[in-house]
């Protein structure tokens, strides 16, 4: 069991708390026929609202493969996990035989793949996903896979072994959030401010829109996307399979704190 690591951190550890918190972020609206999407994973309080309305629209699916950030750095580049994983609100089960065959096919790949449960003990970008998950869905798995130090041509690689698993049942969401400005985060290519802020972020997420994963990538590995390797390989799937971008949301830091000498950008992208 994979016990949880950000509650109390990046969302409430209480259950009722957590679960009205939760709602609150999600918005009455029709589910969209979306085959993937792209969420934030920053504390509920910057990122929540973002967050709530990808998932308020989102379809009902068996299994999510969910799509993280390495951000400690342990393990080799590839880190699926095949526990279940607790929650204030319960447990979410994972697809263990569904993990083993995505595992065993990149590996076949020669991609540099491991099973390793201590990696993901120290990641919380898949685990803040989860409540919203288990409020959205009535009953969903997971499949749960990090990533770090991939180049391009090992994402494009990675997108077309996963294609292989797209089906009805399945839905892959990518975990990340956009840029990371300030001097907190070692990042002032540009000067501080909402125009220069929201208009470098905007022009990364308008790639990802667009499918244009190569670009994506290189403005990404000159930036501060920490899901770069994972929306890479997104990006790669849904060419693949002529799924078209939507951006949903878009959000950052600073319309929560007023700080935009650091700020963080969020956005909500939605595949069909």
């Amino acid at each position: 069991m994979r016990q949880p690591l950000a509650a109390g951190r990046f969302y409430p550890e209480d259950k009722e708390r957590l679960e009205r918190i939760v709602r609150s972020f999600l918005v009455s609206g029709a589910r969209k026929n979306m085959r993937a999407g792209i969420v934030p994973h920053a504390g509920y309080l910057f990122s929540g609202r973002t967050a709530g309305k990808v998932f308020s629209i989102l379809p009902e699916k068996k299994i999510f493969i969910l799509l993280g950030v390495n951000h400690s750095g342990v393990g080799k580049k590839v880190c699926i996990s095949l526990d279940d994983w607790e929650t204030p609100m319960g447990i979410v089960r994972n697809d263990k035989e569904l993990g083993i065959r995505i595992f065993e096919r990149l590996g076949a790949e020669k991609i540099e793949v491991e099973i390793n449960e201590k990696a993901h003990s120290y990641e919380h970008s898949i685990e803040v996903e989860l409540p919203f998950l288990q409020l959205s869905q009535k009953q969903t798995d997971i499949v749960p896979i990090i990533f770090k130090n991939l180049d391009y041509e090992e994402c494009r690689k990675i997108g077309t072994i996963l294609s292989e698993f797209v089906s009805d049942e399945i839905f892959f969401l990518v975990s990340s959030d956009f840029t990371h400005y300030g001097g907190g985060y070692g990042f002032t290519l540009f000067s501080a401010g909402k125009d220069n802020f929201e208009k470098y972020d905007k022009d990364i997420v308008d790639s990802v829109v667009k499918l244009q994963g190569k670009t994506f990538y290189d403005k990404a590995s000159k930036g501060t996307v920490c899901g770069i390797y994972g929306i890479t390989i997104l990006i790669e799937l849904a060419k693949l399979k002529r799924w078209h971008g939507e951006l949903i949301s878009y959000s950052n830091s600073a319309d929560v704190s007023g700080d935009w000498e650091n700020v963080v950008g969020y956005v909500g992208v939605g595949f069909e």
